[in-house]
């Protein structure tokens, strides 16, 4: 079996396929681990590992990639992309003695809005998750820094001889720079726009540009996280960008509409009619908006019917457990707040035995037809005692029961009548 190497310090780790989250026992680093797969795939994970130590970062992109192909469901290959686009190295801190990401690559986009992060960030795992969170902020803090000296870089390049140019200019000049991709010379021009003219919204949009890292204003509609986190975008749309609002609008459909159609639980379609409410105004939202609303409620029905067969056959603690959740989600739909009592008292009971038990009774008490399946029904709703309406039920199979032998006889007396007048009528005949 090959092993795991930590992506700190490389050394091996040894770690079970139940565990998400391990520690380095040679460097002592906590850190997310991959989900179970093949030796092939945790060879390749490891090599590609080395070189991005070796900051190699796009030799060591290009294998994850490739093992994304295969293996789209891997929150941990999409985390190691991350670390490779925002070149990240782990070195050792001597004074705290555990090793820290050191970015070596400058990137204007906020690695929290990384699309590779935000699909890290979609696994159900609740350790990974807050570990890429944790990581990522981090990161985030340590890019800001190394930005903040790639700008001081670009501050004294304008030739204080050749005149102060206008804000217009220097607008013009960093939409240059978008187009060829040069953040670092886009950011510079927008900064001077913003101090020769700081209520123009130019500046400001130009800023968000270089921020989400895109060439121009009309890739917007194609953003898939939320801009509201940045202050440029905020102030822009203060300062009036008209433009900006419109398009912004369109990138929150574009969201909600991707969302809707994805959507595996009811808490994203909520958050996906959230997002297309917020562009109405915008062609087709309304039309969306109603779909939004049935996807709901078909899901609403489906949840509704799953939890009912999970509470129906439920032999433990965490399948009740699963359904009281459904049911707690669905709110007020049908009998839903009903259901979240009766599972409440399930849980409160904790006594499965008995419910089964009381189960499997009623269900041969509904199909009985002989005297032996009315008396296994009674024997176990009398050894249930007052569990729920058992002795309600106990005397309905008693009730059954006596009926059944009553019946009997009365067949009985009738095919004796009958062979016994046969042959009279006949001797007659």
């Amino acid at each position: 079996m090959t092993l795991y190497k930590c992506r700190m310090c490389e050394n091996d780790i040894d770690f079970s396929e139940e565990q998400s989250i391990c520690i380095c026992g040679h460097c002592g680093t906590s850190q997310s681990i991959p989900v179970s797969v093949s030796d092939k795939v945790i060879s390749a994970m490891n090599r590609a590992n080395h070189l991005r130590q070796q900051c190699e970062f796009s030799k060591a992109s290009a294998v994850y990639e490739e093992l994304l192909k295969r293996n789209e469901s891997n929150p941990e290959i999409y985390w190691q992309l991350v670390l490779c686009r925002y070149g990240v190295k782990y070195t050792s801190t001597p004074q705290i003695n555990i090793m820290i990401p050191d970015c070596r690559r400058a990137r204007y986009r906020s690695v929290l809005c990384d699309p590779f992060f935000l699909k890290a960030m979609k696994t159900h795992d609740l350790s990974r998750r807050d570990s890429y969170r944790k990581e990522a902020e981090y990161i985030d803090v340590m890019q800001k820094k190394l930005l903040i000296h790639v700008a001081q870089q670009y501050a004294d390049k304008t030739n204080p001889y050749e005149g102060v140019p206008t804000a217009e200019e220097l607008v013009r000049q960093g939409n240059l720079f978008l187009a060829k991709r040069k953040w670092a010379a886009a950011d510079s021009c927008f900064t001077k726009a913003i101090n020769a003219a700081p209520q123009s919204p130019e500046g400001y949009l130009g800023k968000l540009l270089v921020e989400c890292e895109l060439e121009s204003i009309e890739k917007i509609t194609d953003v898939e996280y939320d801009l509201s986190f940045s202050d440029n975008y905020r102030t822009a749309l203060r300062l009036g960008c008209a433009e900006l609002e419109i398009l912004s609008k369109h990138s929150m459909l574009n969201r909600g509409i991707k969302l809707m159609k994805s959507a595996e639980s009811l808490s994203d379609l909520s958050a996906a009619r959230e997002l297309i409410s917020q562009a109405r105004g915008c062609e087709g939202a309304e039309a969306m908006l109603n779909e939004c609303s049935a996807r709901t409620e078909l899901l609403k029905e489906e949840n509704y019917q799953k939890a009912c067969r999970i509470a129906e056959e439920c032999t433990s603690i965490e399948e009740i457990q699963k359904s009281l959740d459904i049911f707690t989600e669905l709110e007020n739909y049908k009998d839903s707040p009903l259901k979240v009592q009766e599972c409440n008292e399930l849980l409160l009971n904790n006594d499965f035995d008995r419910e089964n038990a009381y189960r499997k009774a009623s269900s041969i008490l509904a199909a009985a037809e002989f005297h032996s399946d009315f008396d296994s029904a009674a024997d176990i709703f009398n050894s249930l005692s007052d569990y729920k309406d058992s002795p309600v039920l106990l005397k309905k199979c008693l009730r059954k029961r006596r009926f059944l032998s009553f019946s009997l006889v009365i067949k009985l007396g009738f095919i004796a009548c009958v062979c016994y007048a046969v042959p009279i009528i006949i001797d007659k005949i």
